[in-house]
This record gives structure tokens, sequence and C-alpha cells, in this order.
């Protein structure tokens, strides 16, 4: 039994239909042609989501990435004054242009070809934007006027990028439903001629279908799994044959495969962003907007409890670091930046949040921490500083500019205390340590 069972499984479904011993040529013929149309059709839904669909798919996945790579690569240029940086964020934009114009060709060329338009027409205006706030140090006429259009045509592209992944989506669902329904016909068409067949013919006949209506069953719940987004990675279809519905498990296996790919290197994609979102890219510090975030929680849990709760500011300069710039080169001027961080990151106590604050100023933001706490840790800083031997450029310093909170303070008057502090330590001689408290 189990080697009929194995042979059966070998067989083709116009060999599985052949078993039937009393159908006529005539009768068989019809059948066969009318299975093969439809398992044709099958295979080719399945070629063009093959084919056609998961690139487009991948490259939409892609696109939406590097938008966000665009996006953090422009405002680190415009929070470090680099207009080398924006130049930089040309590839990425030569990137996406290049993903899209390779599908103009397809059934999606002119949804692709708006959403190119409106890509290279937002990155234009970024770039010029970037440009003019870096130039003009923050501050220009109508900069309200082009950061809120900036925004809006940042919402628009990453729409459309949506869009067009949905429009892939739905596709993709209707291929699904075609080879459901195809497969459906094959079954309800051609039951037919099951009335003609003798009572052991009918017998065959029935295995037979029960055979295929299990895996078609398997094959649209599956499907339908896959357009709803619901698939689960780890099953796959079972094999149990070689015909042609054989053939379109492989490919839907195929295709379960290459999402899976793509969610894991989606789920990486979202882990990447996420750091680039809080982290500056050269010091791999916190950046400004997790900074905000940070000082913004320590301010609402002093003013949330009544007791002595307190957080310190220090910022740092870095002591006459434009002539590093000047002398030796931005490339030396990162590697200055990259050991400051790094000699921050190893001095500052676990509890302490470092970030960079842009340019050559970093900040520590030291919680449940006083003045007298806050001075130590900068002092501890300094003296590291002071000891190290940068490369290329050698021995350097930093001043510190200290501040701590207060009942009700807001977080704008707690940096200007700090930057108060530092200013008076840069017009101190530099290398020291300033405590906002301590100013006349």
């Amino acid at each position: 039994m189990k080697n009929i069972i194995l042979y059966y499984n070998s067989l083709s479904l116009l060999k599985k239909n052949l078993l039937v011993p009393l159908i006529g040529i005539i009768s068989i013929l019809p059948f066969y042609f009318f299975i093969l149309s439809n398992t044709m059709n099958m295979n080719s839904n399945m070629q063009e989501i093959n084919l056609e669909l998961i690139h487009l798919n991948e490259c939409t996945f892609n696109n939406i990435s590097i938008l966000e790579k665009i996006l953090n690569q422009l405002n680190s240029a415009v929070a470090a004054k680099e207009l080398e940086w924006v130049a930089n964020s040309e590839a990425h934009a030569n990137e996406i242009k290049s993903n899209l114009q390779k599908h103009l060709q397809t059934d999606y060329g002119d949804d692709i070809k708006k959403v190119l338009d409106s890509f290279l027409d937002y990155y234009a205006f970024a770039k010029s934007v970037s440009t003019k706030l870096i130039n003009s140090n923050y501050s220009y006429e109508n900069i309200s006027e082009d950061t809120e259009l900036l925004v809006k045509k940042y919402n628009n592209i990453y729409e459309m990028f949506n869009a067009l992944r949905l429009n892939i989506k739905d596709k993709i669902a209707q291929n699904m439903n075609s080879i459901y329904e195809n497969s459906n016909s094959i079954i309800s068409n051609g039951s037919y001629i099951f009335i003609l067949w003798f009572s052991i013919s009918i017998s065959v006949t029935f295995f037979i279908s029960r055979d295929f209506k299990f895996r078609i069953n398997q094959i649209v719940q599956e499907t339908r799994e896959i357009a709803s987004g619901d698939a689960d990675f780890n099953k796959r279809l079972c094999i149990v044959s070689y015909d042609e519905l054989g053939d379109v498990t492989k490919s839907i296996n195929l295709f379960i495969n290459k999402l899976h790919q793509e969610h894991e290197e989606l789920v990486k994609a979202k882990k990447e962003l996420k750091s680039l979102y809080v982290l500056d890219s050269l010091t791999k510090l916190y950046n400004r907007v997790k900074i905000d975030e940070i000082i913004d929680t320590e301010l609402q849990r002093i003013n949330r409890y009544t007791n002595n709760s307190v957080f310190s500011i220090i910022l740092i300069d870095i002591d006459h670091f434009k002539s590093i710039n000047d002398t030796y080169g931005h490339l030396a001027g990162d590697s200055v930046l990259e050991e400051f961080a790094l000699i921050l990151k190893n001095n500052a106590r676990a509890t302490d949040y470092v970030g960079r604050w842009g340019g050559e100023e970093f900040i520590i933001i030291c919680v449940e921490t006083d003045t007298h706490g806050s001075m130590a840790v900068a002092e501890k800083l300094r003296t590291a500083i002071d000891k190290f031997d940068f490369t290329t450029v050698g021995h350097k310093t930093a001043s510190f500019g200290v501040a701590s909170s207060t009942k009700g303070i807001d977080a704008k008057t707690i940096l200007d205390n700090a930057d108060k502090a530092l200013y008076k330590a840069k017009n101190s001689g530099r290398n020291q340590v300033v405590n906002y408290s301590e100013l006349p």
C-alpha cells in the first residue's frame, strides 16, 4: 500500500486522472485541458509574484529605509554644520532614483513615476533648506515656512512609498485569490464528469478529488495568511507530491522564504534606524533629540515629587577646536571628536547620560546629582582629557560649565545657566570647570 501511495504521489495531474479506467478519450481530454489551463494560470500568477512583485516589494522596503537614512544624514549635517555631509546624501538619493527607474516599465510605472517626481522634488528642497540653515547659522528669512513645507513634502513622499507598498500587497492578494478561484474551478467544474464513471471509477475519482482539495485548501489558507500579513515564517507547506500543485507549493514556500528574509532585514533596519534616531552618527553618543527627551523626563521627575530630587547638567567645549580643522583638516577633527567622546564615556558614571550637543560641544546629564557631585564628575573628566594624547594633534584641553536644577526650573533656563558657566570658563583661560551657582 505504501508503494502504491508513493507511485500515486509521483504522478502528474493528467496521469492521476487517467487512473480512472472507464473514462473515454473524449471525456478525458477536455478534463485534462481544463486542469492544464487552470494550472498554467496558477503558475503564471506565481511567476508574476516571484519575478516582479517580490523585487518591487523589496525595492519599496529598501526605499523607505534609504529615505530615513537621507533624513538622518541631512539632520546630522545641519546639527554639525557640515555642508559636505549634505552632499554625501546624494548617494542615497541616487540609490532611490535608480531603484524606482528600474521598475518604470512595470504595471506600476505611472505610480512609480509620480513617486520618483515627488521624491526628487522633496530631496532638492531638503538639500536647499539644509544648506541655507548651515550657511545662515540656523537663522534666515522664511525659515519657519521652509521648515513646515519640508515636513509636508517628507510626509507626502513617505505616504506615497507606503501607498505603493500597499498596492503591491493588494496585487499579491489578487494573484493569490486567482489561484484560489482556479483551484476551486478545477474541482467544481470538473465534478460533472464523476456521474459518467462506474462505481470503481467514482471511488478512484473521489480519492483524487479529496487529495486535490486537501492540498488546495492548504495552499489557499497559507496564501490568505500571506496576503493578510499574518504568515508564520516558521511554517512551510508540506510537499507530498511532484505534480503541478507540488510545484505551486514549492513556489509558495520560496515566496515565504523570501518574505521571511525581508522581514528579518526589515527588523534589522528598524533597529538600525532606532539607533540612528537617538545616537550621533560620528561619536555614537546620544544626539540632541535624545538629550532633550532625557532633560524633559528629569524635569518632570523633580517637579512631580516633593522630595529633594535634583539633577545637573555639564556642558563641555573642546578648546580651540577650530584650529584643528584649519591646521590638520576635517578628518583629523572628526578623529578628535571620536576620541573625545570615548574619553567621556569611559570616565563618566554608569548613571550619567553622555551626548553630543553640537559641533565640538558635548553634554552630560547627571541624574540624582547635586552641584558638589557634578563638579566632581566634571573635574574628573577635565583631568582625563588634559592627560590624553590625541592622535595627530597631541595635547588638547576642554572647558566645562555646570548647572544644577531647582524646583520649577525649565529646560531652557538650566541649559542657559550651564552655557553661561561654560562661557565664563572659556573666557577665564579655558581648561577649567565653572559652576553657575558661583557666578557673580
